[in-house]
């Protein structure tokens, strides 16, 4: 999918959630573990990760490295929205076909993490949602490996 340079937070999660309807149609969370999910959805979008096995790996290497939400409040956020179990979705197939190109990019995704000029806002991202995520990932230098959203 090409990346549309003016496409804001708020229309890339629209999309973001369109396209991954199926996930979040059979979740039923509590009011924690949906703040969560948002906070982990709008990740995927702002870092441009998508939810192949290699996407989610990228996109918690940017959430642990590249956020205000770090190593232990990322542990409990999974714990508490019992988010471990949805890679039960993946296919032997599947996850061996892309834990090579995830092993090899992860040195990579934590640099481009530490280089970013500034943590993403974890929870805090509201007065982003209008803002063009080309403009966004400007701000605070996010480098994606490839643009899904």
């Amino acid at each position: 999918m090409k990346d549309n340079p003016s496409l804001t937070l708020r229309e890339g999660i629209e999309r973001f959630c369109k396209e991954n309807y199926a996930q979040f149609s059979e979740r039923d969370l509590s009011p924690d573990a949906k703040e969560f999910f948002l906070c982990h959805d709008t990740a995927h979008v702002v870092f441009g990760c998508g939810t192949s096995f290699f996407g989610e790996g990228i996109v918690k290497i940017f959430t642990i490295w590249g956020t205000t939400l770090g190593f232990r409040g990322h542990l409990a956020g999974y714990s508490e929205a019992s988010a471990f179990s949805l890679f039960k979705q993946y296919s032997a197939g599947h996850v061996v076909r892309n834990l090579g190109r995830l092993i090899l990019a992860a040195p990579r995704a934590i640099v481009r993490a530490r280089r970013m000029s500034r943590p993403w806002p974890w929870s805090d991202h509201s007065q982003y949602l209008d803002m063009p995520l080309a403009e966004i990932r400007r701000e605070f230098n996010i480098k994606v490996f490839s643009s899904r959203i």
